[in-house]
């Protein structure tokens, strides 16, 4: 009877021995399949990304808007700027009428 215990007791031991190993081996490698799946779909999604942006930036880049506006008829406005005479920032008016004084000091 005693032997049979002792038996028993090895071969259960010896089969979770074996077999837990197993087993987290068989969830490790499901896991990992799982990851590489998704991976995969990331790439796939970069990629679908990458081209919609490539594609916008050409539909909307500045050399197909003038394209479009020739096509249409449009024309360009010509910007110019006015050189208008401008004044020093702070200067006074009558800077020559007046003496200013600053600390008893003046010009």
């Amino acid at each position: 009877m005693r032997k049979s215990i002792l038996f028993i007791s090895i071969y259960f031991s010896l089969f979770l021995i074996v077999s837990v190993p197993l087993i987290l081996n068989i969830r490790i490698n499901e896991l990992s399949n799982k990851i590489s799946d998704l991976d995969n779909e990331i790439f796939i999604l970069k990629r679908e990304e990458m081209l919609i942006n490539l594609k916008h930036n050409q539909k909307y880049s500045i050399s197909s808007i003038e394209k479009l506006a020739n096509n249409n008829s449009y024309q360009r406005l010509e910007i110019s700027q006015k050189i208008n005479e401008l004044e020093i920032p702070y200067k006074l008016k009558n800077q020559e009428k007046e003496n200013i004084a600053i600390l008893g000091f003046g010009r």
